[in-house]
């Protein structure tokens, strides 16, 4: 026991030092994810706002007063559009969609005729998504009171048309919808966890033997478990210190999230940021322990880096697999790894029960390859071609 936390007092005085690559962990993995979040929340509350105007821009809106009454008692706001609204629309310059009113609109209302009435817009501009909607409500609207009044007129009943009336039923409750856009908590969270460990695995390791100052160390009459042992806990330490400090990064920034609405949606309260600990200490230990055995194959510093680099691959993508296949919480999610995190954290951001299996299988999981990792690199810290090969 010595041996291990004289070994971990060594290697976190060392990992300290190096001021500058923690310094780019900690703005990328603690700025990062927040200062999205926050320009995600400005972002939705300026879609608000212009859809909270309800403006609909006409083009050549004279030759349409029965459009424009219409469109006034449905309490929109009717502006002109401007000569160029087209180029506008296209540059970005005008977030909202244009009725376009065709010459001769009131004569062939009058006629009977159906009329095309065309709708310009930028099925692109994310911004001017809600405006383009209302604006094609309110022309389907339109349409839906013309026809009801011309059938009136030859004494049909509008019911012909009812035959079926659709009723939505959402099923998503507040919290799940705004679970949708809070999955950057748990993702973020995984991959910075493997933020806070990858360099400081690749120093005890790969960057002793590229030094040299690996082989005197096990030259001593020392066990090589407890050496691995207080070098695995210097770097899930530091794993562990990034995640939290993520997770107090996002809490931080949700109380400056600007919309009323996004605010009541997105819940991350004191309870899904306990679970998100408990969820995320098992795989940080474990995300240690595979930096380090893969370190450990790296003659120097660079190659260590590569095989580093490929797990943490693995870990941003293997959350977003079930996108892919269009499977959600199926139980053998529990036993992968990162998976099974993502999949139990947006549960609990979503307001659904968390059961013990769902925290300690997941949690069991991480630890067993843990243990595993750290026999097979005590193993490798045995062999002397691993050591003495450079």
């Amino acid at each position: 026991m010595s041996t291990t936390s004289t070994v971990f007092r060594k290697e976190l005085t060392d990992a300290l030092r190096d001021r500058r690559t923690w310094l780019i962990v900690l703005v990328t993995s603690i700025l990062v994810g927040p200062l999205t979040l926050f320009l995600l929340s400005i972002f939705i509350s300026s879609v608000e706002e212009g859809a909270a105007k309800r403006e609909i821009y006409v083009a050549n809106a004279i030759a349409a007063p029965t459009l424009i009454n219409f469109l006034q008692r449905a309490g929109a706001m009717v502006k002109d559009a401007p000569d160029d609204y087209a180029a506008q629309i296209k540059s970005g310059r005008l977030q909202n969609a244009v009725i376009v009113v065709p010459e001769q609109f009131e004569q062939r209302l009058a006629a009977g005729e159906t009329i095309r009435l065309p709708v310009t817009f930028d099925e692109t501009a994310t911004r001017a998504q809600p405006a383009t909607r209302a604006t094609l409500n309110a022309v389907r609207g339109f349409a839906r009171e013309l026809g009801v009044q011309r059938m009136l007129a030859r004494g049909v009943s509008p019911q012909v048309l009812a035959a079926v009336e659709v009723e939505e039923i959402n099923v998503a409750s507040s919290q799940a919808r705004g679970a949708q856009l809070l999955f950057l908590i748990p993702w973020l969270a995984l991959l910075g966890s493997v933020a806070g460990a990858i360099s400081v695995a690749i120093d005890v390791t790969a960057g002793e033997r590229e030094r040299g100052s690996l082989e005197p160390l096990l030259m001593n009459p020392v066990a090589a478990g407890a050496v691995v042992l207080g070098k695995w806990a210097v770097v899930a330490l530091c794993s562990a210190a990034v995640v939290i400090l993520t997770l107090i990064g996002f809490k931080t920034a949700m109380q400056f999230i600007r919309s009323e609405n996004l605010s009541a949606l997105m819940q991350f309260g004191f309870s899904e940021f306990a679970l998100f600990i408990v969820m995320l200490l098992p795989f940080s230990a474990m995300i240690a322990s595979l930096n380090m055995l893969a370190a450990t194959y790296g003659r120097s510093h660079k190659e260590a880096q590569t095989y580093a680099t490929y797990l943490a691959m693995l870990v941003n993508f293997t959350p977003i697999v079930p996108l892919f296949i269009s499977i959600r919480d199926a139980a053998w999610q529990l036993f992968v790894p990162a998976m099974a995190q993502q999949a139990v954290m947006m549960r609990a951001l979503r307001g659904e029960t968390i059961t013990a299996v769902d925290i300690l299988l997941p949690g069991g999981m991480a630890l067993g390859i843990t243990a595993l990792a750290l026999a097979a690199q005590a193993r490798l810290l045995r062999n002397e071609r691993i050591i003495f090969s450079r």
